[in-house]
């Protein structure tokens, strides 16, 4: 009898069949070997299709993006409802897991309490000539205001969830440009609490290669989305919303665009009358626009 796994893993790749092939030889060789791997292939310049036949494992699934180039969003989407297992985890095919993490990640998930969604980890940001360690503080929290504020606190790399919460809140957003992961974290958040374990499971690839979703309009773009989208939440956190703007504004100055930069910069400073914003709008009233608004 073909019995369905405990954890599917799903793995979005974008023309990057050679990366990809340590990315899943780092699932394949975890501790805990109850998991089927789904590639969900967006390529539409290199297929993975070798790659993945290559491993010979029946527990690898390939799944071919017809037409391509979805997006993230929509192949990490397209792997939970082709999942078979009752977790799903999130990997990307240019990182790699240590062999302990899923491990470690089901067994706090299977000891925690009613309310929480999803476990995540600290990693290894491998430069290169340096790694660093992150650090995150262990134990179960209610992560609302982070996940708010921070877009970049809960790296998709490592987190796990049951299938049934992310079929509940409805997957990830795909009409988002960016952020398609934060995006989704502040809508689990606002029902879950979440688990940390505080130990580095995972290697961020942070070595010089083309970064899936490194474009700057498509960052602007997928913030904007997502300020309007979380407004209800984001007005009665007026720092926090003030820091949304500001960090838009500095993407708006830094691809020439000083018209949205100002309104953005003076919303920050009329939200917090943090001195800073100021400053950066004082700084961009005496520039000129180079794109055209």
């Amino acid at each position: 009898m073909n019995m369905s796994p405990k954890v599917s893993v799903v793995i979005p790749t974008f023309n990057r069949p050679e990366l990809l092939k340590r990315s899943v030889a780092s699932v394949l060789a975890q501790t805990y070997q109850d998991f089927e791997v789904i590639i969900v292939d967006d390529g539409d310049k290199i297929r993975a299709r070798d790659v993945a036949q290559g491993f010979h494992d029946p527990r690898v699934v390939y799944i071919e993006n017809n037409p391509p180039k979805r997006g993230g969003g929509a192949s990490r989407n397209i792997g939970i409802v082709n999942a078979r297992g009752n977790w799903i985890a999130f990997q990307d095919d240019d990182d790699e897991w240590f062999p302990g993490k899923l491990a470690l990640q089901i067994d706090a998930l299977s000891h925690a309490s009613p309310d929480v969604g999803f476990c995540f980890t600290a990693v290894v940001n491998d430069h290169g000539d340096k790694r660093v360690e992150t650090k995150v503080t262990e134990g179960e929290y209610d992560y609302r205001d982070i996940a708010l504020r921070r877009f970049a606190g809960f790296l998709t790399i490592t987190l796990v969830f049951p299938k049934q919460i992310l079929e509940e809140v409805g997957g990830f957003d795909e009409t988002l440009p960016s952020h398609q992961e934060p995006e989704l974290m502040i809508r689990v958040t606002r029902k879950y609490k979440g688990i940390a374990i505080n130990r580095p499971l995972a290697r961020v690839n942070m070595t010089p290669h083309e970064h899936i979703g490194g474009d700057l309009s498509r960052r602007i773009a997928g913030r904007e989305i997502i300020i309007r989208k979380h407004y209800d939440l984001l007005v009665h956190h007026p720092r926090t919303l003030a820091y949304h703007y500001f960090q838009t504004g500095l993407w708006c100055r830094d691809s020439g665009k000083l018209t949205k930069a100002k309104t953005y910069f003076w919303k920050a400073f009329r939200l917090s009358g943090n001195p800073r914003y100021l400053a950066h709008w004082v700084r961009t009233v005496f520039k000129k626009d180079v794109v055209c608004q």
